[in-house]
């Protein structure tokens, strides 16, 4: 099910991102963003999230894609992580964080979410994490399986 989601993601977004200069324009930007997410998160965690916690900017002078194609945005950083298959970081906080960062800056105030389970839900089993969006509270376009029995151990910020 995973292969054929990731396979209709990329025929839904590279057709648009032919005929769409703003979205080749993003996409281009999410794709160095994401090159250089390893070298940002070799340092302590808060430290590396506050600095890819980018200024909103303001509707009226952004010249990007705009929080009216919020999906839009979400399916180019989507597509931007999963391609990055040489990152020695996971898809799930390749993908939060590129989600994080660029929806952000068009003035969405995500949260990301780090949890934490035992593989199989039994204790003796090797710990495993996910990380994930929220929006006011709720999981951000995160299918329930996907955080469900994590504990939260970590959430950026922590005031929103």
């Amino acid at each position: 099910m995973t292969r054929l989601r990731h396979l209709l993601l990329g025929l839904t977004v590279l057709p648009s991102l032919l005929l769409d200069s703003r979205q080749r324009r993003y996409f281009a930007e999410m794709r160095v963003f994401l090159s250089h997410l390893p070298e940002v998160l070799a340092g302590a965690l808060p430290d590396a999230l506050a600095a890819i916690t980018p200024t909103p900017i303001p509707s009226s002078s952004s010249d990007g894609i705009g929080t009216s194609s919020e999906g839009t945005l979400r399916h180019l950083a989507d597509l931007a992580a999963l391609l990055d298959r040489r990152s020695p970081l996971g898809l799930c906080l390749r993908r939060s964080l590129v989600r994080y960062h660029f929806l952000r800056r068009e003035g969405i105030p995500l949260v990301v979410q780090f949890g934490a389970r035992f593989k199989d839900g039994r204790p003796d089993r090797e710990v495993v994490g996910h990380a994930w969006l929220t929006l006011e509270g709720k999981p951000y376009f995160e299918d329930h399986e996907n955080f469900q029995g994590f504990n939260v151990m970590l959430r950026y910020p922590s005031d929103d």
